[in-house]
C-alpha cells in the first residue's frame, strides 16, 4: 500500500505529546451523507458512505482529534486476487492526500442492501488534527470501477498511565542514542530499505515514538509516514509533520539534527503478536522507540 502525499501539509496535522486516543465515534458527513451502506461484520452492523468521482462527502469538525479513515471496496464476483482502489482526502480546501489501497476479499462480510456483493479487507489511514475547526472532503477516483465505501472515526485523547515497558526490536542495527536535556534515550533506526519487527503479548497498547533525521538538504519542517503491519495485513499508515529539534542531539551523528518526536499507538488484542514497522518514504531515516502500556 502506497500513498502519494503532497508534503505541504505542514501546519494542519500534528501528533500529540503523551496522549492516547479513547474509544472513537462514527462521524456523519455534513454534506452528501444521505447515501449509506450497512455492512454486516461478524455480529455487528457498520455504516459506510459510498464515494465516487462524481459524488464526494464532506465533514466539519473541531480538533484536537485523531481521525481514522476506514475504507473497503465492493467486488461483484468472488475473486481471490487483491483489488486496488483509490480515494482522496482534502483538508481545509487546501491540502490533498492521495490514498492507494490493495486488499483481498474478506468473504465473511455482507451488505444489507447488496447481499450479492463481497468486500475487501479494510484499509486504514490515520491523521491527527490540531486544535481548531477543520473541513474534510473525501473524493473518489476515476480509476475505480465501483464506489469506495468509507467511514470516519474520531477519537479524543487522554493522558498516559504509569504502567509501561520498553520493547526492543527483534533484529536491529545498534541503538542510536539521543540526548534531550539531561537524558540519554535509545532509538532504533528504520527506513524504506530496513524494516523493524516488534513482538508483544496483548492485551495492551503499543506506543511508537519516532523522530525524523534531518539532513542539510531538508527544510525546517518535513513530513513522514510509518506503516504498521501484522503479517500481510496493514493495520494502519500514520502521517506525521515535524520540525528540527533545538534541544536534542544524536550522539553517533553530530551533523544530523533529530526532529521533534511524534507518536502513534496501536491497540493490541489478547495473544502473541509480531508487528512489522515500515517506512514508505524513500531517503528518509526514522528513529523509533517502542513502549507497551498495560
Amino acid at each position: 500500500m502506497n500513498q502519494t502525499v503532497y508534503y505541504n501539509i505542514l501546519k494542519i496535522i500534528l501528533c500529540f505529546v503523551f496522549i492516547f486516543p479513547l474509544n472513537g465515534k462514527l462521524l456523519k458527513p455534513s454534506i452528501n451523507g444521505e447515501k449509506k451502506e450497512i455492512l454486516l461484520i461478524g455480529s455487528k452492523r457498520r455504516i459506510y458512505y459510498p464515494i465516487k468521482n462524481d459524488h464526494s462527502i464532506s465533514y466539519s469538525l473541531n480538533g484536537p482529534t485523531r481521525l481514522e479513515f476506514i475504507s473497503r471496496y465492493p467486488v461483484l464476483k468472488r475473486k481471490k486476487k487483491s483489488h486496488r482502489f483509490r480515494y482522496k482526502i482534502v483538508l481545509n480546501e487546501r491540502d490533498t492526500i492521495n490514498i492507494n489501497h490493495r486488499y483481498k476479499v474478506q468473504n465473511s462480510i455482507k451488505s444489507v442492501q447488496h447481499p450479492e456483493h463481497r468486500y475487501t479487507y479494510s484499509g486504514n489511514y490515520f491523521i491527527n488534527l490540531k486544535e481548531g475547526k477543520h473541513d474534510i472532503q473525501i473524493l473518489g477516483h476515476d480509476e475505480n470501477k465501483y464506489p469506495v465505501l468509507v467511514r470516519l472515526i474520531s477519537k479524543e485523547f487522554e493522558s498516559t498511565g504509569k504502567n509501561k515497558k520498553i520493547l526492543t526490536p527483534m533484529v536491529h542495527h545498534r541503538a542510536v542514542s539521543i540526548i534531550s536535556g539531561k537524558k540519554e534515550i535509545n532509538y532504533f533506526e528504520c527506513n524504506s530499505k530496513y524494516n523493524l519487527q516488534i513482538k508483544t503479548r496483548g492485551p495492551n497498547r503499543l506506543r511508537i515514538l519516532s523522530r525524523l533525521e534531518f539532513t542539510d538538504s531538508m527544510g525546517p519542517e518535513e513530513s513522514y509516514r510509518i506503516r504498521v503491519k501484522e503479517g500481510p495485513k496493514v493495520l494502519g499508515t500514520y502521517f506525521f509533520n515535524t520540525e528540527r529539534s533545538s534541544v536534542s542531539q544524536i550522539i553517533e551523528k553530530p551533523k544530523i539534527v533529530p526532529g521533534k518526536w511524534r507518536s502513534c499507538e496501536i491497540e493490541v488484542p489478547p495473544g502473541n503478536h509480531l508487528f512489522t514497522i515500515e517506512i514508505p518514504d524513500k531517503k528518509k531515516n526514522i528513529l523509533t522507540r517502542y513502549i507497551v502500556h498495560k
